[in-house]
């Protein structure tokens, strides 16, 4: 019996194509070179009502375009982006995330910290540098950090950004402490109740600011999401308006509309035989992970004979799984009413703290009409910034060492230096009120809160039924 192309392992599906992409990509760049033809890296979107941003004790103020434009030189027009040769195009670059080995690359240690959240669920916390070695301090600046699609902490477009930013500033960082919230059933964070998270799960994110609130107390809170992460942050962020504790936060490839992402798959030829087939699977993994608690379930609305004929199939796409499973199991009428739900751009009205969005135009996976370009002009807190290249969570580059690099990390590192040095007027956090030592909810929101389970509790707990085999890297 033939094999055919969707019969092949993903990582081998992914690495043939990109192979072949980056021939004829690489031969198009060198024709474009050879003509001349360049353009800036970035291009800038803001509002122009740009939003002044309140200084702590005072002083002369910026507004958050003046800031952007002052003090984050990887944006300006001059700047460039080196890519290297094999690397031509969006497809190259996504691609290479999952084929290169980044193991080594930026460690980081954690420690990590298991939080049951208001309706029994659990989530894992991972907390850089650890508390065990660096005790909490006064005032420190705390970064949430929320993953993309089935990822965690151990992702390398985390630690690309991590290392950076976590040493202490005698060591060239910006003495971060890092929070990353690992979505239910991800990175070993476990699965006790039948539900694991999807695009819009802003509430966990709730869950776990009001922990950060209580565990560093008279911290600023940052924050930092990257693809689906960057989605979920966003929706929270704009959801929670004048009452978002965040002082701001950096996005990184945010999908923004689902809708048109959804559409924009299926019609290229990486999207419809690669990326719709290798997210589906990944999340059709992560399910399977987990399927005890889902098939022992007493009620659900996804029957236990649909469960077990989905794990049965030999393939599925996003849709496929957004359609049958996702979207039951969240209480959406269908995929495409998920997608319309759940899409960041429909809450950038509420945002209300500095917001630097950082997507490019050849993300193979979202499209460019998923950008709100014409959103960011009525948005005073939102700048989004479109590069010409890089991919979906790519943007790989040669640094001056010769070693491969992570572009982004640049900006995210000015923007987050800058807002720090400019000394914002620090935001107002939601109100404790306290069950326990290590146990509380929200003021006024018995949906919001956490109980941090002690170090026997947490190993109790199991985190699925077989080693993870997640596709990595988006």
């Amino acid at each position: 019996m033939s094999l055919t192309f969707l019969d092949w392992p993903d990582d081998i599906r992914v690495l043939l194509t990109a192979g072949v992409l980056a021939l004829l990509s690489a031969a198009r760049a060198l024709w474009r070179y050879l003509r001349g033809t360049r353009q800036p890296f970035v291009t800038l979107y803001m509002s122009p009502d740009s939003a002044t941003l309140r200084r702590e004790g005072g002083g002369p103020a910026k507004t958050l375009a003046e800031l952007v434009v002052d003090k984050v030189p990887a944006l300006w027009p001059s700047s460039t982006f080196n890519s290297p040769w094999y690397l031509p195009n969006g497809d190259a670059h996504t691609m290479y995330s999952s084929i290169a080995d980044f193991s080594k690359v930026d460690p980081i240690v954690y420690e990590r910290k298991l939080l049951e959240l208001p309706d029994k669920g659990i989530v894992a916390v991972d907390i850089t540098p650890p508390l065990s070695s660096h005790p909490v301090s006064q005032g420190e600046n705390v970064l949430f950090v929320a993953h993309g699609l089935t990822g965690g902490s151990h992702e390398s477009y985390v630690r690309a950004v991590l290392s950076r930013v976590t040493p202490d500033k005698s060591a060239g960082g910006l003495g971060f402490r890092a929070v990353v919230l690992n979505f239910r059933g991800c990175n070993g964070s476990p699965v006790v109740t039948p539900r694991l998270y999807h695009a819009g799960s802003s509430d966990d994110v709730g869950n776990v600011i009001l922990w950060i609130c209580h565990a560093f107390p008279e911290c600023k809170i940052y924050g930092i999401g990257f693809s689906l992460g960057a989605n979920i942050l966003t929706k929270y962020a704009g959801e929670e308006g004048e009452d978002c504790p965040l002082q701001g936060f950096v996005t990184l490839a945010n999908p923004w509309h689902f809708v048109r992402g959804a559409h924009f798959l299926p019609s290229t030829f990486t999207g419809r035989f690669i990326y719709r087939w290798v997210l589906g699977g990944a999340l059709r993994t992560l399910l399977h992970l987990h399927r005890r608690v889902f098939l022992e379930a007493p009620e659900l609305p996804v029957s236990r004979a649909t469960l077990e004929n989905f794990f049965n199939r030999p393939r599925v796409t996003l849709r496929q799984y957004d359609e049958t499973i996702q979207a039951p199991l969240f209480g959406f009428e269908s995929a495409w009413d998920y997608y319309a739900k759940i899409s960041s751009y429909k809450v950038i009205p509420g945002i209300k703290v500095p917001c630097l969005a950082i997507n490019s135009i050849d993300d193979p996976i979202t499209g460019p009409r998923s950008l709100p370009t014409s959103q960011v002009a009525r948005s005073p807190y939102l700048i989004l910034a479109v590069t010409q290249g890089g991919g979906h969570l790519g943007w790989y580059e040669r640094t001056g060492d010769g070693r491969i690099g992570r572009w982004y990390a640049k900006p995210v590192v000015q923007f987050l230096a800058a807002l720090l040095e400019y000394g914002q007027e620090q935001r107002r956090k939601p109100g404790l009120v306290l069950l326990g030592a290590d146990h509380a909810r929200q003021a006024g929101r018995d949906d919001v809160g956490f109980r941090v389970l002690s170090r026997e509790q947490s190993e109790l707990v199991a985190s699925g039924t077989e080693t993870s085999k997640l596709f990595t890297g988006w």
